[in-house]
């Protein structure tokens, strides 16, 4: 029999041999009518392109008048023998009022594979390809052998023959098989993409970025799977997003990706899981639900990713990816506007924030989830200088311990509660208990391994602040956040041109971030680079809004350089904006230190300590304290506080 010439496609266990249009799953041959085989094969040979109906029914049906019924009942016999439902669209996604997709992974073997029939048994296997010349030399000496033996010796050597490859077979689909759950075995890390619209005119920004992390917050409960958070991937909302390149970024194994559309009460889902190496889906499915469903969806999405990952989760793993915080639809999607709001990383956001996660808590007093998010805006609140630290954290904390009350699980609200415990009680040791439970619960809780960072940090443990740091990053590699946290710490270790080098890298990022160039002006100010520091604190002003830190940072820039009425005039101005919106007490303090006026600074500083100024938890390392640390009262405040060897 001949070689036979043409491809030879294959996907998840089936392979479909074109020329004798045939089609098997593991061995065994699957009917199909010849139109269906038609419209398989248009699909395969087109993976991953939409195939309008126009055009598939111009090939099956060549010069052929047809109805779209055929192409639809052709459709629907072809998935039942591929074991199909029409909502898995497991290999063929619809394209509504379009056409159709296939979106299983094809390896198009080319003359890797041949195709024999054997009229005994009426069995079909699957044979070695082998180069035209060493089949030749196989055939010829078989053909030799078989011509000098009896007739009986020649059925053994055939039944030998037929034996061996039916083992080859066996055997070539274990390997085909076992070599398909080992490339998804190596998935160890994922980004879960914003969803997006499907009607571009239509969106619920919020939904669609909640979708995302929610599927996150479940996901993140696979201890082998490192998932990235909503912060690093919220910049891939813009719906021309390329998902592959978005992984390239985010430096992950795969990306979930997915579109969202609600209207009214239904809301349908489509989602696919991607291989970054090859763009290959590893699955998809599409969902038309209520949206009083829509935890049912996730649950579903969460299940089948899982699956697909081919991972083996513990019990504590399984509850933690399938529990549900709320069975309240409209205090979810509280819950979602909150998140949304809060990672927009404004004073607006925050203050917008706690009132959405207030709301959901009103509809839902038992929603967990909402008061951690609670007690994460007011702290916010508190740490970006919005609000005083009296006015924020005691809120903060009651929110943090009714989540904690509800679900001791979240590592959300033990972060809430070790941050509140550092930036506002001062009681470090509590504070570490916290990180450490809250790291134990979620080792891939970024934010976590950051704000421990920090409390490192101020303690002086400045080598365990950088790891902790560096871990943060490699679980978010893309967040301007982490990448200046290494530089803060480089900053207080007095590490100086390492501090720089590091806000360099994140300005590469951002080159707008007010934040960044206040940040890379601090440093600088330590070496006494007096005008590149002033330069890139007169950057940071307009980009900050009305933020204190950077004029304050000015002011003491002037102050150092000897333009003393210069930093005079800003602190006026600060005293001003004092009077309606919440000025660190510290930074007033640390610009009359600049100009050598003590008096002023520990007036100022006791102000602070009177109102829990959390800038005092950096009085040990500080650079901005240094004209103090000489002073017997900078001791004692920071002894006060806590702060002690």
């Amino acid at each position: 029999m001949p070689e036979e010439t043409c491809n030879i496609y294959s996907f998840d266990g089936f392979i479909v041999d074109p020329n004798r249009r045939v089609l098997l799953r593991y061995g065994q041959s699957i009917q199909l009518t010849a139109k269906a085989f038609d419209l398989l094969l248009a699909l395969v040979e087109s993976q991953g392109r939409e195939l309008s109906k126009e055009e598939l029914m111009e090939r099956i049906w060549t010069n052929q008048i047809v109805e779209d019924a055929n192409l639809t009942v052709t459709m629907a016999n072809l998935r039942k023998a591929l074991g199909e439902k029409a909502s898995d669209h497991r290999f063929i996604v619809t394209i509504p009022g379009k056409g159709y997709r296939f979106v299983a992974t094809v390896r198009d073997s080319g003359r890797e594979l041949i195709l024999e029939s054997r009229t005994e048994r009426q069995v079909t296997v699957e044979e070695e390809v082998i180069t035209d010349e060493l089949h030749e030399k196989r055939m010829l000496r078989s053909n030799s052998l078989l011509a000098t033996r009896p007739k009986s010796h020649r059925r053994l050597i055939g039944a030998a023959a037929f034996t061996a490859i039916a083992i080859f077979v066996a055997a070539y689909f274990v390997w085909f098989r076992r070599g398909t759950v080992m490339t998804t075995s190596e998935i160890k890390s994922i980004a879960v993409l914003p969803f997006k619209p499907l009607v571009a005119n239509s969106r619920d920004e919020s939904l669609e970025l909640g979708m995302a992390d929610t599927l996150i917050a479940r996901l993140s409960n696979i201890r082998e799977i490192s998932v990235r958070p909503i912060s690093s991937v919220r910049r891939y909302s813009a719906l021309e997003q390329d998902p592959i390149a978005a992984g390239r970024e985010q430096r992950v194994d795969a990306v979930l990706d997915g579109q969202i559309q609600q209207a009214g009460e239904k809301v349908r889902v489509t989602v696919r899981l991607l291989r970054i190496a090859d763009g290959a889906p590893l699955w998809s499915s599409q969902f038309d639900e209520k949206m009083t469903d829509i935890f049912a969806v996730q649950d579903s999405i969460s299940e089948r990713v899982t699956s697909a990952l081919a991972v083996t989760l513990t019990n504590e793993e399984k509850r933690g990816i399938a529990k549900r915080y709320t069975a309240d639809s409209e205090a979810y999607l509280l819950y979602l506007k909150g998140r949304y709001q809060l990672n927009r990383l404004t004073d607006d956001g925050f203050f917008k924030g706690r009132d959405f996660f207030q709301q959901a808590i009103d509809r839902d007093p038992n929603y967990a989830l909402a008061y951690a998010g609670l007690a994460d805006a007011y702290n916010r609140l508190g740490g970006f200088d919005a609000l005083a630290s009296k006015e924020v954290f005691p809120n903060a904390r009651k929110a943090a311990e009714k989540a904690l009350k509800l679900d001791e699980s979240l590592a959300e609200a033990h972060t809430a509660l070790a941050t509140i415990a550092l930036d506002y009680d001062w009681d470090f040791s509590t504070a570490a208990l916290e990180f450490r439970r809250a790291i134990e619960i979620n080792p891939g809780y970024s934010d976590g391994h950051q704000m421990n960072a920090y409390y490192l940090a101020a303690i002086g443990r400045f080598d365990d602040a950088l790891v902790e740091m560096k871990r943060a990053l490699e679980l978010d590699p893309l967040s301007l956040e982490k990448t200046t946290g290494i530089g803060e710490i480089l900053y207080q270790q007095r590490r100086y041109d390492e501090a720089i080098a590091q806000y360099r890298k994140a300005l590469e990022m951002d080159s707008n971030s007010g934040f960044t160039h206040w940040a890379l002006g601090r440093p600088l100010l330590a070496q006494g680079k007096f005008d590149d520091a002033i330069a890139e604190f007169q950057k940071a002003i307009p980009l900050s809004g009305d933020s204190p830190d950077e004029p304050a940072e000015l002011a003491r820039a002037y102050a150092l350089a000897g333009k003393r009425d210069e930093a005079l005039k800003i602190i006026e101005e600060l005293k001003k904006l004092s009077e309606r919106k919440h000025v660190a007490p510290a930074v007033i303090a640390s610009i009359y230190a600049a100009l050598g006026d003590k008096d002023q600074a520990f007036a100022f500083l006791k102000q602070g300590f009177n109102e829990r100024d959390f800038l005092l938890v950096l009085l040990k390392v500080e650079p901005m304290f240094d004209p103090l640390r000489s002073d017997p009262r900078f001791t004692e405040l920071t002894h006060r506080v806590g702060l002690v060897g």
